[in-house]
């Protein structure tokens, strides 16, 4: 039996529900969309923003994620969330700080932590870009010397995706 007409007071939303047609309208398509990560460990010198390398892609719908800079491309503008990671290792006291930057000049999204052991400083953010927009993550550190992120998959990562125009 088709139905045609719902009416918000007979619809339970707790219930579950087996569709046969097609649902138009649902959700989005949240392309262009990529996640990176660092294999090998990355060396900041002490008091020096430094790009943060991501040298392997685990994907890239758009192919716009290249080494440490995701660009938005043509046709693909609008709000999107992004969330980077950098993990140290062993540090002591120093602080480390992660910025997701705009454009290079424009940060959107900074954190601080006081490493000890294995501790990792994330950034997150919702912003909305036009197309040639680029974003990329930067730390900081300011430990006396030089200090290393760890290169692994799941401790110092980048990603990204639109969610909306």
């Amino acid at each position: 039996m088709a139905i045609t007409k719902i009416q918000s007071e007979s619809l339970n939303l707790a219930d579950d529900f087996a569709f046969t047609g097609t649902i138009t309208g649902a959700g989005g398509i949240n392309t262009p969309a990529f996640r990176a990560y660092a294999t090998s460990s990355q060396t900041i010198p002490n008091t020096t923003t430094t790009t943060v390398v991501y040298n392997t892609e685990a994907f890239d719908t758009d192919n716009a994620f290249a080494s440490n800079t995701f660009t938005v491309p043509s046709g693909k503008a609008g709000k999107y969330f992004f969330c980077a990671q950098a993990t140290a290792f062993s540090w002591g006291a120093p602080r480390l700080f992660i910025t997701l930057q705009k454009n290079n000049t424009s940060d959107i999204s900074t954190t601080e932590i006081k490493p000890e052991n294995f501790d990792a400083v994330t950034a997150s953010t919702v912003v909305d870009l036009a197309v040639g927009d680029t974003i990329n993550a930067k730390v900081y550190q300011d430990s006396g010397s030089s200090k290393d992120i760890v290169g692994n998959e799941g401790r110092t990562f980048f990603f990204g995706y639109k969610i909306i125009e």
